[in-house]
This record gives structure tokens, C-alpha cells and sequence, in this order.
């Protein structure tokens, strides 16, 4: 069935490209409602995803539904069963790549090899692989249809796992009590994930499953892990999509180059009016914590005065926004040599046959450049004063072009940098 619904208005022949990569993780029980939901939803995205990855999607006499601006791939009928898994490639980006799926002989799992010249996440980076799971409990309490051998392979591509597992780590939730066997279940998940150097790219503390019956309790079992390859480029892991009628919460997965991330915006402290602040600080009421307070309450009584606090500091202080074009080790004095290099430069060229300006000029582009090269001296300097043995090595690495070790530097699964201050 084709439904000629367009998220995004005007002519399904010239769609918008998106940019940067994002995907759309979802698990849509079997339920026409709910995949009609989850596709009808993306209005609210300021741009379409690339992939969507589907678990247990709507099949009607073996085939899967269509959707405008979208193609879909899934595993051949395995002995007469449903597939599974699904994916949806918008239609915009699907003529932009090659595309490869990889089937398992099996339907609750398959895999997307994508390739394309001009480099995914604004980078060099042409190939990409993308597994798409669906494990379920297998005879016995601790194992799982789908062996972590499948899910966690060794690769020498960018390559990203996302599905549902049906496991519970403790490291996406971390308040969560677990039994045993639930342990022991993800243990043998997250043990081979590290080999290969997998990361968990969840937030951690944010549920993913939310039972719809009275004795179930939320879970955390929508999982996503990206090698080391691929890591560099995870900038998002976020649930803006409103719920779609299913259990699980649709999950957005973004992408890009680092060099290409707009940095956030900071405080200008050189500009605060501490005049003004000053004086409404005096005038803001602190509340006095009780006389025996909880946990949780000396939390919600810190939280409520810092709050009070940030708002006046941010109401007399404006924002800087970096251009991602910036560099770290940039200094004032460089902006100075560089205007002073641009002025002698320009009258130069005014009046070329004046030997005094061409040796003023030459000056000025010496002073500039060397003084470039001191700023980079001193910044790497600083840098390795305070980095450990590993950063520095990846940051070597990263500048030679050198490809990062195939073995991970710790036997733990490990976080990424944004889903730690997020946490």
C-alpha cells in the first residue's frame, strides 16, 4: 500500500538532501498505527532522517509498507516468516550512495553497506555499515536469538549497531536493580563489544521502553554502539519525536564531521554589566535549606537557588557564538600582525614599482606567519602539559593520518563525551 503522504511539502522528485546524518531508531510492534505515526511525525524534524531502522515493523502478506520519499529494504522471507527488521532510506540520499544490503539468512537481522565518493558526515570517510537487530529471548532465561558474534563483528569500516536486544545494562541504567540473570544476559553483550571496541552511544538514565501493562517497569533495551571508526562523528543521541502508540520511544541518531559542529554558545564574561549584576544578585531571596533535610531535598533546595542565580548572571551577560571555523590557539596579537599584513599587502600592490612598501610588506608576512607558528608551538605545548598518554597518542595519530588501534585501550564499554555531561 502507497501512501503518498509528504512530510516536507513540494515535489517527490526533487526532495530536500539532508544534512548533516541523522537516523531514526524505532520499534513499531508489528502495528500499521504505529509506523504511520512514527513517518507522519517527521514534520516536526527541520530536516527528513537518512535511514530509519526498524524493529518488528507492519508486514501485510509478506511485504512491508510503502511510504513517499522512501525505500524500503529488508531480509527475504526466511521459510515463510516475516522479516523482522526493516530499513527506510530517504529517497534524496538513497541517489547519492551505493547501497548493499547484507542478509544473514535469518529474518531478525541485516545489515546496510553504504559507499559514496564524496564522503559521509562532511568528511572523507566513503563507507559506512549500518546492523540492524532484533534479538529475543531464546530456550533459556540468559541467552538471546541473536549471538553478539553477529551484532559486534570485527570491521575495518565506520560501522554502527542499532536495534532492540532485549538486554538490560546496567550501564545505560544506572538506578535500575537487576537480577541475575539479566546480568549475566548483557554481560556476554557488552564483553564482546568491547573486543572490537564498540561504544554505547545511549544518555544514560533515559528510558527507552515504557511497559503499557500494570507490573511491567520502564527498560532500557533500544540500544545503539558505535566502533571507534565511527565514534568521532557521534555528536546526538535525543528523542524529539512525539510517541507513536508503541511501547518504545522513537530515537534520533545524528552525525557529522568534528570540524563542522557548531560550537555552543558561551558566556562573553568580558561584556557582563557587574554593575547591574551585582545588584540583582543582592536583590534575589536564597531560600534556607531545611533543618533536616534528605537527599532528595537539600537536591531540589540547591538546584532552585542555583537557577535563581544563573538567570540573572545569563540576563546581564551575552553570548559569544565561535564560528566553527575557529581556532583554539588564535590569540589577539595574531588579529593585529594579520591586519597589519592585509594593510602593507594592499599598498604593495598600489604602487608595485615602490621598493620600501614590497620590503614593508615581506616584514609584515614574515612577522605574521612566524608569529602563527609560535601560537601553534605554545597551544600543543599546553595541550601536552595536561593530556594523558592516550590522548596525546590519538590526537598524534589523529594529525599523521594514522588509523587508531583495532584493540580498545580499556575493557570496559565506554561513553561518549557528550553523553557524559549530558548525564
Amino acid at each position: 500500500m502507497e501512501h503518498d503522504l509528504t512530510p516536507w511539502g513540494g515535489e517527490q522528485a526533487s526532495p530536500p538532501l539532508p544534512k548533516p546524518f541523522t537516523l531514526i531508531q524505532h520499534h513499531c510492534h508489528g502495528s500499521w498505527d504505529v509506523f504511520l505515526s512514527l513517518f507522519g511525525s517527521f514534520t516536526q524534524l527541520p530536516q527528513p532522517p537518512s535511514i530509519v531502522a526498524l524493529q518488528d515493523p507492519p508486514v501485510y502478506r509478506g511485504k512491508l509498507p510503502s511510504f513517499s520519499l522512501f525505500s524500503s529494504f529488508s531480509p527475504p522471507n526466511p521459510g515463510g516468516c516475516k522479516p523482522r527488521v526493516a530499513f527506510y532510506v530517504y529517497s534524496a540520499f538513497l541517489f547519492t550512495i551505493s547501497l548493499h544490503p547484507r542478509f544473514f539468512d535469518r529474518g531478525d537481522v541485516m545489515a546496510l553497506d553504504l559507499f559514496t565518493p564524496d564522503g559521509f558526515f562532511n568528511s572523507s570517510t566513503t563507507r559506512f555499515s549500518i546492523i540492524n537487530p532484533y534479538s529475543t529471548k531464546g530456550r533459556l532465561n540468559h541467552t538471546r536469538s541473536i549471538s553478539p558474534e553477529i551484532v559486534f563483528p570485527w570491521s575495518a569500516t565506520p560501522t554502527l549497531t542499532l536495534g532492540d536486544l532485549n538486554i538490560h545494562p546496567h550501564t545505560s541504567d544506572p538506578l535500575r536493580v537487576f537480577k541475575e540473570d539479566e546480568i549475566a544476559t548483557s554481560a556476554q553483550y557488552f564483553d564482546r563489544a568491547t573486543e572490537p571496541g564498540f561504544s554505547l552511544l545511549n544518555t544514560p538514565g533515559v528510558f527507552t521502553r515504557f511497559s503499557m501493562s500494570l507490573v511491567g517497569r520502564p527498560g532500557v533495551i533500544d540500544l545503539a554502539f558505535a566502533c571507534p571508526l565511527l565514534a568521532p562523528y557521534f555528536t546526538e543521541w535525543s528523542d524529539p519525536l512525539p510517541s507513536t502508540g508503541s511501547e518504545h520511544i522513537p530515537i534520533l541518531l545524528r552525525f557529522e564531521a568534528p570540524l563542522f559542529r557548531a560550537p555552543p554558545p558561551s558566556p562573553n564574561c568580558a561584556l557582563s554589566d557587574w554593575t547591574a549584576l551585582e545588584s540583582s544578585l543582592k536583590a534575589t531571596a536564597i531560600m534556607r535549606p531545611l533543618s533536616l533535610p534528605t537527599t532528595r531535598s537539600l537536591d531540589i533546595w540547591f538546584k532552585t537557588n542555583l537557577d535563581k542565580v544563573r538567570a540573572q548572571f545569563a540576563l546581564h551577560t551575552p553570548l559569544k557564538r565561535v564560528a566553527y571555523r575557529s581556532k583554539p590557539w588564535w590569540t589577539d596579537l595574531l588579529s593585529l600582525l594579520r591586519k597589519a599584513y592585509n594593510s602593507a599587502l594592499r599598498s604593495s600592490k598600489r604602487d608595485r614599482h615602490d621598493a620600501s612598501l614590497l620590503a614593508s610588506a615581506r616584514a609584515a608576512r614574515s612577522a605574521y606567519f612566524k608569529a602563527i607558528k609560535n601560537a601553534k608551538r605554545e597551544h600543543w605545548a599546553s595541550f601536552l602539559a595536561t593530556a594523558t598518554p592516550s590522548q596525546s597518542g590519538r590526537r598524534r595519530n589523529s594529525l599523521s593520518g594514522a588509523s587508531p588501534p583495532v584493540s580498545p585501550s580499556s575493557r570496559a564499554p565506554t561513553y561518549q563525551g557528550t553523553s557524559i555531561r549530558h548525564y
